[in-house]
């Protein structure tokens, strides 16, 4: 059975017939809740008039507390009869009687993120958003019908606009914008309205002195002339209490509602003419504003359980800026979904099983609530973290790049407790060397999960190397494949080579200024040398080769720069070898070498035995490397003036 609301009822506007959703639109008032709050605005002043008990201030605090509750109630009306219209005005009352709260808080949700789009096609709404703004304000019908008289009388000057276009462009971004401001003041008051709707959970508190506690300090009592609101509210599940003084709710909230009569009354002004099919009527201009924006005058404390927006004043805001909330900590991450799992024993360095160090930021809360707001940096080094940790890594790079990691959680095993952080409001996270096909890596991912085993990030890999991965996804591995498997990695790599090739900045003494890891080469660089006699290079091969040898070249025959050299390798690390080639040992040996080339036999790991070549390009300004000052431990290049102006310790301490 088809849907037919209100189609049993005969609707008539003076000598015309209209369909219900013409009736409900023409006839429907959204000034009477305009002016029911502007009349409660002045009862306030008459103040109360009855016997309370002595308890005339609290009644005072709830009679302000019910404007708000009235204007949030009329940016609902407006904002569910914006959304009806976006949906179609033909199907009005079914929209107006379908669309709910929970749906207005979406839709500024996805508004105030960009992502308005999102809402349009959970709707079957094929239109642009910023098309349907312009239609339902009428923007639309003034380029294609509108009266070039008309246009004349239009001060573009004063607007700051340099055609009717503009202007309308213009408009249409002021429009957007103040439509988003009404959805911030719904966001941010939600929970508030809330608990006056459901059980009138509000205390008035008219005692102004407050106490600020802070992790090692000693408590602070700071007294404000301001009467409050405590709102018994709710979030995730859980409650704490929101406390706004009343005198700033009721102003903020008339502010607002000023702005929802403007748009409300230009909304419906479009659609009476729709339904009238009038021809003439007026849409909103707007210009740029003049005025500057007032500095912030209030600010939000919290704890866990209760949140508290306080004047801004000196003392109160010199607290805040001393209650900066950081902590870093040695971590593993783990993707659950889009949640984020930070997992942690508090420890202050990494190690195999914590690799990553993980610094979170709070950056305030969420709205009015006690949800923090985390900012998250991550700092590791390849070769310290397990492909474990690095194929999660990969996956969560992946993931910002698209939806984006929409919940953080804190596991913390030292005191066995959870903590759902929220949404990072910034995520700082470097960028990955990713070489090889993701299927590998998962299949690592794993080999280590099965086994138990931590197997490093490979850097390289050789073909030997892939065979074997490929081999594992191929086949449905027990555990004792798994083993095996890994131990076939491992095998290989007791034979591979590979040659790391660094760049280097270094002081005519040696100290090393800069390095610049340019690539990796397979095997061990071959020098090419050439012995005077059979003996000598006999007694080369059996003195080189062992872990820790290393030998050092000065040579000339390069005029470059550090940098100049870094880029020409990074191009193309194969050219290592004809630039060596190159150069010659010079033979005045009272002569210093134009760059120095020094090459080390590393350690034997997981994926190979690691040669390092480095090309050691000479600094001649730079007298000495960086020096660690022995009062406060910071690194510095100019020890004089560190010392005169720089040092924070004390030298007599």
């Amino acid at each position: 059975m088809p849907e037919d609301f209100l189609g049993s009822i005969e609707f008539s506007s003076e000598s015309d017939d209209r369909t219900p959703e013409e009736f409900i639109d023409l006839t429907h008032d959204p000034d009477i809740l305009y002016y029911h709050i502007q009349d409660s605005k002045q009862k306030l002043n008459r103040g109360v008039e009855v016997d309370t008990d002595g308890k005339d201030d609290e009644v005072l605090v709830h009679s302000k507390v019910e404007i708000f509750q009235s204007v949030m109630q009329y940016v609902e009306a407006f904002s569910i009869y914006y959304l009806a219209y976006i949906k179609g005005r033909e199907g009005l009352v079914k929209y107006l009687i379908s669309t709910y709260p929970s749906e207005v808080k979406t839709f500024y949700t996805k508004l105030n993120d960009g992502e308005v789009a999102e809402y349009l096609d959970d709707h079957d709404i094929e239109a642009d958003y910023r098309d349907l703004l312009e239609s339902l304000f009428g923007y639309r019908f003034i380029t294609e019908d509108a009266d070039e008289e008309q246009l004349e009388q239009i001060d573009l000057d004063e607007l700051s606009a340099d055609s009717i276009e503009d202007l309308v462009e213009q408009s249409a971004e002021i429009l957007d914008g103040q439509i988003q401001d009404i959805g911030n003041f719904y966001l941010e008051f939600e929970n508030a309205y809330n608990a006056v709707k459901h059980g009138n959970r509000i205390i008035p508190q008219t005692d102004n002195e407050f106490q600020i506690s802070r992790d090692g300090e000693e408590d602070v009592d700071v007294a404000v002339d301001l009467d409050f609101a405590l709102f018994l509210c709710k979030h995730g599940g859980k409650a704490y209490l929101t406390g706004i003084p009343v005198d700033h709710l009721i102003e903020h909230s008339l502010d607002i509602a000023e702005r929802v009569h403007d748009l409300f009354t230009y909304l419906r002004r479009i659609a009476k003419a729709a339904i009238e099919e009038e021809r003439e009527f007026s849409v909103p201009f707007y210009g740029p504003s003049d005025g500057e924006e007032s500095p912030q005058r209030w600010v939000k404390v919290w704890n866990p359980h209760s949140v508290l927006i306080l004047p801004r004043t000196e003392e109160i805001a010199e607290l805040l800026a001393e209650s900066t909330s950081e902590r870093t900590v040695a971590s593993r991450l783990s993707l659950d979904g889009r949640t984020l799992q930070i997992i942690t024993e508090n420890e202050d360095s990494i190690s195999p099983e914590y690799p990553v160090m993980v610094t979170l930021a709070q950056q305030g809360v969420q709205g009015l609530t006690p949800q923090p707001l985390f900012g998250l940096n991550f700092t590791f080094t390849l070769n310290e973290i397990d492909v474990q940790q690095y194929y999660e890594l990969l996956e969560l790079e992946d993931l910002q790049q698209g939806e984006g990691v929409d919940n953080t959680e804190l596991h913390d095993k030292d005191r066995g407790e959870e903590f759902e952080v929220g949404s990072p409001t910034s995520f700082n996270i470097p960028s990955l060397y990713d070489p090889f096909e993701r299927e590998l890596i998962e299949q690592l991912y794993y080999l280590q999960l099965i086994t138990g085993t931590k197997i490093p990030v490979p850097l390289e890999m050789a073909e030997s190397h892939a065979e074997v991965i490929r081999e594992a996804i191929e086949a449905d591995l027990e555990r004792d494949d798994a083993i095996e498997a890994v131990e076939n990695l491992r095998e290989i790599g007791e034979d591979a080579v590979v040659t790391g090739v660094y760049v280097d900045r270094v002081t005519r003494a040696g100290d090393k200024l800069e390095s610049e890891l340019v690539g990796s080469i397979w095997g061990a660089f071959d020098f090419g040398f050439e012995f005077e006699s059979d003996e000598m290079a006999e007694e080369f091969e059996r003195e080189w080769g062992e872990e820790g040898d290393e030998f050092t070249l000065g040579l000339e025959g390069y005029s470059g720069s550090f940098d100049e050299l870094v880029q020409e390798l990074q191009e193309d690390v194969d050219d290592v070898e004809p630039f060596i080639d190159a150069l010659s040992i010079r033979d005045d040996r009272t002569q210093p070498p134009d760059i120095l080339v020094n090459y080390s036999i590393g350690e034997s790991g997981f994926w190979h035995i690691e040669h390092s070549l480095r090309l050691q390009v000479i600094d001649e300004e730079a007298g000495h490397g960086p020096i660690e000052c022995e009062l406060c431990g910071e690194v510095t290049m100019d020890v004089q003036t560190h010392l005169t102006e720089d040092c924070e310790a004390d030298p007599f301490a």
